[in-house]
């Protein structure tokens, strides 16, 4: 059975380049996605550097945002990227500039004024 999902809308893809503004939270995105593993939240906060209390606040925003998925595993809270949503909000913003860019005037002789 085939999966139906909504569609995007405004507040999703806003939420989720808020939650890439940060630098911290994009070095997050990009140590998942480069690992294409889980890692715990004491490898994460070793590898980047980060204090566990800043790490636990990006790790929140970012599951917030449907960036992350995190579960508990034993002591351990793994933390996993969400390729395929990461991909469809993405997409989103993809459709948005190729949009942007069909309707796009041709010259400025077009423009009012």
């Amino acid at each position: 059975m085939e999966e139906t999902r909504e569609p995007l809308g405004a507040d999703d893809v806003v939420r989720l380049l808020s939650a890439l503004s940060d630098v911290n939270r994009y070095r997050i995105v990009d140590l998942l996605a480069g690992a294409g593993a889980e890692f715990t939240c004491g490898a994460i906060a070793r590898k980047l550097g980060l204090s566990p209390s800043l790490l636990s606040h990006h790790l929140s925003v970012l599951e917030s945002a449907g960036v992350i998925d995190r579960r508990k595993d034993g002591l351990w809270t793994l933390n996993r990227l969400r390729r395929d949503e990461l991909c469809r909000r993405l997409g989103a913003i993809q459709e948005l500039l190729q949009r942007a860019s069909d309707d796009a005037v041709p010259d400025s002789a077009a423009l009012p004024g």
